[in-house]
């Protein structure tokens, strides 16, 4: 893997489930790691092609092999995507995690 194709600083975020003072349940988000990764839009014809619903904004976000899970979040600029699968490549050089946005800067 080229460092150079790593142009994009990124979050990786984890869920952190707590109760509230007033024994509430709460969730928040506990930044994991920093890290240089590239991330990648599907086009409209490569979504429509994957099957993709349009109405979901898709994206790979590929960094330096690391452990990663489904259920995780990864934080670019203004934008938050989830993290429903993971990618790894079987030399452990790298790995894909596969994102939905979640809000998009528009």
């Amino acid at each position: 893997m080229k460092a150079g194709s790593l142009r994009h600083r990124v979050l990786l975020q984890s869920r952190v489930d707590t109760v509230d003072d007033i024994g509430q349940p709460s969730t928040s988000w506990l930044t994991t790691a920093t890290v240089w990764a590239d991330v990648r839009y599907l086009t409209g014809l490569g979504a429509l092609k994957a099957g993709a619903d349009t109405s979901v904004g898709k994206c790979t976000v590929r960094m330096r092999h690391r452990t990663i899970n489904a259920g995780q979040r990864i934080v670019y600029g203004n934008e938050t995507f989830d993290i429903p699968s993971v990618l790894p490549d079987g030399k452990k050089s790298y790995v894909d995690a596969v994102c939905e946005v979640i809000n998009a800067d528009v």
